[in-house]
């Protein structure tokens, strides 16, 4: 299509249709900044914000919008905004233009522009990228995330959750995180990581069209508050203890027991990760260095990373044998009478029900530690989060490949 003139070009590039015309473009050289001036054409009608009437215009506003740069240029859009006279509601703005939020700063090409960058810096550095201050830019984004959570957020399928924490900054503040196991989507951020989280997910289940009755399980760590949660609020639901953080357990019982032994055996000092790693992660020398200690059975550090092995290979066995032989290594684990191992033993006692049903199935909370990967990302590249409120937003954006963000 051959375009002769500029301001064709220019209406043709920003989709410009009747009643909208472009009343003047204005090159500012110095500055590097393109104003483009767009009214409507007199006696035009449009639709009243409340009734949805037609009606003429009353008189006119004005709004300035960042648009897209064009050629190196900063460009915005000055845009003559109809209020409406009608007979029913009065004198009203109207509720939508074509290339703007009526609250926004920027159009719609230029959010969704903020929207895709976001994924790869931080705010702080968009905002020195683009030149606008961040907080505009945290407003379009907790825009477009809070209407993707009102608006896409169905949890009526919803049967299977996971449950984490992450910390808005080293030490401070945690948010509690329930993420669909099955499809891998955040479902709700609630702050703190008392056991009132779970009234919230249950709250917020029936907000969005699921039932807590609905939920048949959930993964989590060993703490004592999301136990209690559990308990009290999904009660005919069932745990499942994430593997991972049993292990934690248990490595900080062994490495434990190799700091209380490295006082009368000095060999031990700086074998931490020798005993902590997996046996796949050792380097040639650490395997070396491991079945020399392992070949002196006396070491009590040897006998509990023996029993450490003995413990991961449950989840290699068959469904119905996991509950008697694990109950056969607690027996067992006990007897060298190591004062860490029998403490992870009695953790594991009090939690038994959950550990087995780990080992029976399989789940983890690999998909919440996915997100959680992310998180941790963006975390760093941000230094931490300012406020509660970004931090949030951020892990719904990060935690929902579902979501679209349709700013047209």
């Amino acid at each position: 299509m051959e375009i002769k003139d500029l301001d064709s070009i220019t209406a043709h590039l920003i989709q410009i249709q009747a009643p909208w015309y472009i009343s003047k473009i204005d090159l500012q050289k110095s500055n590097k900044v393109i104003d483009i001036s767009v009214d409507f054409i007199k006696g035009s009608k449009f639709c009243c914000k409340d009734c949805n009437s037609s009606c003429s215009a009353y008189d006119k506003v004005e709004r300035r919008w960042r648009y897209l740069d064009w050629f190196e240029h900063r460009c915005y859009l000055n845009i003559k905004i109809p209020r409406t006279d009608c007979v029913s509601c009065g004198v009203k703005i109207v509720s939508s233009i074509p290339w703007g939020r009526l609250g926004s700063h920027y159009s719609y090409f230029f959010e969704e522009k903020i929207l895709r960058l976001s994924r790869e810096m931080t705010m702080s550095g968009l905002s020195k990228e683009l030149g606008e201050p961040d907080n505009n830019l945290w407003r379009v984004f907790h825009h477009y995330v809070h209407k993707a959570v009102d608006e896409q957020l169905n949890l009526k399928e919803v049967r299977r959750i996971a449950v984490d924490e992450k910390s808005q900054k080293k030490g401070h503040i945690y948010v509690t995180i329930f993420t669909d196991l099955d499809t891998g989507n955040v479902i709700l951020v609630k702050e703190g990581r008392k056991k009132e989280v779970f009234l919230e997910l249950k709250k917020w289940l029936i907000k969005k069209h699921g039932l807590s009755e609905n939920i048949e399980l959930f993964s989590m760590d060993l703490s004592v508050s999301y136990k209690a949660g559990q308990k009290e609020y999904f009660e005919k639901s069932e745990v499942v203890f994430d593997r991972f953080h049993i292990k934690k357990a248990l490595n900080e019982a062994v490495d434990t027991v190799r700091k209380q032994e490295v006082a009368y055996s000095s060999e031990l000092k700086k074998t931490k990760y020798i005993w902590l790693k997996n046996p796949v992660n050792l380097t040639e020398r650490q395997e070396e260095k491991l079945n020399d200690f392992l070949r002196e059975s006396t070491l009590e550090t040897a006998i509990a990373y023996q029993l450490k092995t003995a413990f991961d290979q449950l989840w290699q066995v068959q469904p119905k044998a996991a509950e008697p032989l694990l109950k056969v290594w607690l027996e067992n684990a006990v007897k060298p009478g190591l004062k860490p191992i029998i403490k992870f033993v009695n953790t594991v006692k009090e939690n038994l029900r959950g550990i087995v049903k780990s080992i029976q199935t399989g789940i983890t909370n690999a998909i919440a530690e996915g997100i959680n990967s992310k998180i941790q990302m963006a975390k760093a590249r941000a230094r931490g989060f300012r406020n509660m409120d970004n931090f949030i937003s951020m892990i719904y954006f990060l935690g929902n490949n579902d979501f679209t963000y349709n700013t047209h």
